[in-house]
This record gives C-alpha cells, structure tokens and sequence, in this order.
C-alpha cells in the first residue's frame, strides 16, 4: 500500500473571483486553494481511494461540539464508524493538517492527541505534507503508539495496528573525527558563517544535548531542583523579533521558587535582522510559562564564545529583550542575576563555564554540568526579571 500519501488525485479545481477553488468531494462545496487545504485534499483522496475509507463515514473542518455538546475546536478530518449492536456512530480516528511550513513540533502533537483524547479516537495522524506520523493509543499502557503505517479503514475497525520500529540513535561522530565531519551540521544546527574554531566544538556541544544515553543528573542545584532529564522535545520556539527556532531541545523537567517548568537548550542557526544572509550559530535557552515555551536566552556562539588552545569559553553580555516592550538595560540584568547568582560574575561580563574540548562532551561529565546548571539557572532568572519588569508597568 502506497504511505506517500501527496501522490493521491486531487479534486476539480474552479476559479470564482480570480481566485481557485477545489470541489470538495467531502464538504460538497467549493474550498479556496491553499497550501494546507491542498495536503487536506490529498489525505482525502488518500483515504478514500487506497484506505478504504467510505465518504459518508468522513467528516472535514468538523467541529468538536457535534460529536460532545459544548466540546471546543474543530477537527481537519474525522473518520468515523458505525456500530450495529449499539446503533451509533463514533469518531474512529482523527487527522491534523499543517502547512508545508509548519514544524511538526511537540505542540503539534498535544493539539492532536487532545483531539484524539476528546473523541475518545483509537487511531489519530499529523502531517505537514512532507511527513505524517500516525499513532495508535494503547490502553493498557496509557500511552499512543508510533505506528509503521497509517491502518487501512478495515484495519481500524478491527483494532489492529503495526507498531513503529525503534529506531537506534546515530552514533556520534568519533572525537578525533569532528574535523572531519562537523560539515553536517552546518546549514542545520551550526550556522555556515560561524568560523571552523568555532564550528568545531559547537557540533560537540549539540551532540552532547542530543546524546540520550547520558543524563544530566537529577538532583538539587544552587537555585532549582532537577526533577528529571526528559530526553529530546521538537520545539517550535519564538524570539523577541519574530523569528522562530525550531528543532531538537534537550528539555529538562525543574523545580524552581516552588513550580515545576521545563527548561530547554538547543545549539540552532541563527540570522540577524540587519544582515540575512549571515548565518550564525546561538544556543537558544527556552523556559515554558503556561502552555507555551519562549527563548529565555538567545546566545550567539559568533560573539560570545571564546577558544583558547583547547579551552572553550562561554559569556554572555548581559542583552535581554522584554518582548515588544524592547531591551532591558544590561546593567539591569547584571545586577540583578548577580545578586542572585553571584557565581556567573566575571569582570563586566556572564560567564557560564569553561569546556576543555579534548574529549566527547556527555550530559554527566563533571565539567559539562555546571555549565547546563548555568545555563538553566540565567534562563530562569532572566525570565523572573521579566515578569518583574512587566508588573511594574
């Protein structure tokens, strides 16, 4: 059974008001043409002709509340079936559609099993056209299951699924070998104007927040308790600016002035506004507040990191934006994290760790802990200046 899903037949295509329009087979009625309806359309089809999916048991842009009075949000498709013994029909699966341009990040995913959770689904899929994950929750063990495939109509009405195969992590590059083959990095994590000295160690450093085999150790820090290292979250994270980063965080679970929250790092490419065509390399610090996560740090690798024969240094130069409320004053942020965390005070500047590069980083090595430990605890005090800064307005 063919899984490429963007190879099905799209619908008629009409043109009104100088604008296109498919004839949806579903809705019956013409559906303006855009990138995110056109992957909606494909899956359509897709179900229809290879899955099996009857038409009058599919539903488009359904809202919640007609399958649960009151219930809000509207799902991209819902297949459904129909149980004679009981005479009703049920939401069987549930399928979210994203733009091509959009990141199949960790929120993606919550919005589509809260869906999935809602209509009580047993099967629910993702997709942004290029890729599509499909799961299945298992109730025995409380938890959704990658599934290998996306389960023909039959398939579901029968329970059956076919779990994903785990895949290994890749090896790291061997330490004698980063000279060698750091250039696959470059263009994704590592910025393509970062220079090499650079370049070099910061593949290092990713790997290393990537390495799931090493924990960073769970115990009590200076300022916040780690609760756990949870591993890789995809993230889809906003700046200040309007940007977004978006990749693989090493999320951690912390206890901290008495809530818990997640506090991410990433290395990622990174552009500034006053010259696109200069891409560097930061390590992006994230906080979640509430149902989001926001950049606490943006630290660009270009201005702040210092090599010194094998040595590599990390600052900071104090910069911080309050959202569209624009800089915060350095002098501001220096004393207040110095007063708090006195230990990160070098001279004028933040200064979060020494890494002697001579070796593969890991998450529990002595010298690489109190490095994420300064990184976590400026994010968290950085976030707590700008909740200050905002109640005083």
């Amino acid at each position: 059974m063919n899984q490429n899903f963007m190879q099905s037949k799209l619908p008629p295509v009409y043109r009104r008001s100088h604008q296109d329009f498919y004839l949806d087979p579903i809705r019956q009625k013409l559906i303006p043409v855009t990138p995110e309806e056109t992957i909606r359309q494909h899956f359509i089809a897709w179900l229809i002709d290879e899955l099996g999916v009857p038409k009058d048991m599919l539903f488009v842009e359904e809202p919640l509340a007609h399958y649960i009075k009151n219930l809000r949000g509207r799902a991209d498709i819902i297949i459904n079936a129909y149980d004679k013994s009981e005479d009703v029909i049920y939401a069987v699966a549930v399928i979210e559609c994203k733009a091509p341009e959009i990141f199949l990040d960790d929120a993606a995913f919550k919005q589509m099993a809260d869906y999935a959770d809602k209509l009580n689904c047993s099967y629910c899929a993702l997709t942004n056209g290029e890729k599509i994950f499909s799961y299945y929750f298992d109730e025995e063990e409380n938890r959704y299951v990658a599934l290998k495939t996306f389960p023909t109509y039959r398939e579901m009405l029968q329970g059956e699924y076919f779990p994903a195969l785990i895949d290994k992590p890749p090896s790291r590059i061997a330490f004698d070998e980063l000279k060698k083959f750091y250039r696959q990095y470059v263009g994704d994590c590592i910025g393509a104007a970062t220079p090499e000295h650079l370049q070099i160690p910061m593949t290092n450093f990713c790997e290393c927040l990537l390495d799931v085999e090493y924990k960073f150790p769970a115990r009590q820090y200076k300022i916040f308790r780690l609760v756990e290292d949870y591993g890789i979250r995809n993230l889809s994270i906003g700046d200040s600016s309007g940007g977004n980063f978006f990749g693989s965080y090493r999320s951690f679970i912390v206890e901290y002035n008495g809530d818990t929250t997640f506090v991410s790092i990433a290395v990622s490419s990174y552009v500034r506004w006053s010259n696109l065509s200069n891409v560097l390399t930061a390590i992006n610090v994230a906080v979640d507040r509430g149902e989001k996560s926001h950049n606490s740090l943006e630290l660009v690798v270009d201005d702040n990191v210092e090599v010194v024969g094998n040595e590599v240094k990390i600052f900071h130069n104090w910069s911080m934006t309050n959202g569209n409320k624009g800089a915060v004053k350095r002098e501001v942020v220096k004393a207040f994290v110095s007063e708090r965390y006195p230990q990160i005070r070098h001279a004028d500047k933040c200064f979060l760790g020494t890494l002697t590069h001579d070796r593969l980083w890991r998450l529990d090595d002595p010298e690489v802990i109190p490095v994420i430990e300064n990184f976590i605890s400026y994010a968290l005090l950085r976030d707590d200046l700008r909740k200050l800064s905002n109640s005083m307005r």
